[in-house]
């Protein structure tokens, strides 16, 4: 697998064309964001963690895997914009199960290598949206913050003489 640029056309602040081959018989143009890039000392670019993170989910969706490897597990789970505990649930295992195959602690077996490849295949099929900036996250629910609203409410309907012992307790 080898990959191409145009470094002799690019300037700082401008986004970078980049091309990447998948073997013989596949190629993918892409464009760098300039803010993926900085320039090295003789001003040509070198690619920052967002963008080599971004070409990483790419070759995990796109590149045919020989062997699973942590780095292709993490990369195609963020590439499909998944945290752990989603992709452990599409692939019926736990989320420690998945964190194991992504620290190389842990293997996945042929049954779940094989429900792997078909959800890489149908990334293929259906598209993905790869941003090197940001790691897939859902945003935690386990912390119930209520509403200014419902404690304003919760306030105003106690008794009065409770809620004057409050006022003096919380002042």
């Amino acid at each position: 697998m080898s990959t191409t640029a145009t470094p002799n056309a690019w300037k700082p602040g401008l986004d970078l064309p980049y091309t990447v081959s998948f073997g013989p018989d596949a190629m993918l143009a892409i464009t760098l964001r300039a803010a993926w890039l900085k320039p090295d000392r003789s001003g040509r670019p070198t690619l920052l963690p967002s963008a080599v993170r971004a070409l990483d989910r790419l070759r995990a969706v796109f590149t045919t895997q020989k062997k699973i490897t942590p780095g292709f597990i993490l990369s195609l789970r963020e590439a499909l914009g998944l945290n752990q505990s989603d992709f452990a649930r599409k692939l019926r295992v736990s989320k420690m199960t998945v964190s194991r195959w992504e620290c190389g602690r842990m293997y996945p077996r042929p049954p779940v290598v094989r429900a792997i490849l078909t959800l890489q295949a149908a990334a293929r099929i259906q598209g993905v949206k790869i941003d090197g900036d940001k790691p897939a996250r859902k945003p935690s629910t386990s912390v119930h913050t209520p509403s200014p609203e419902r404690s304003l409410k919760s306030r105003h309907s106690q008794p009065r003489a409770s809620q004057q012992a409050a006022e003096r307790t919380s002042v």
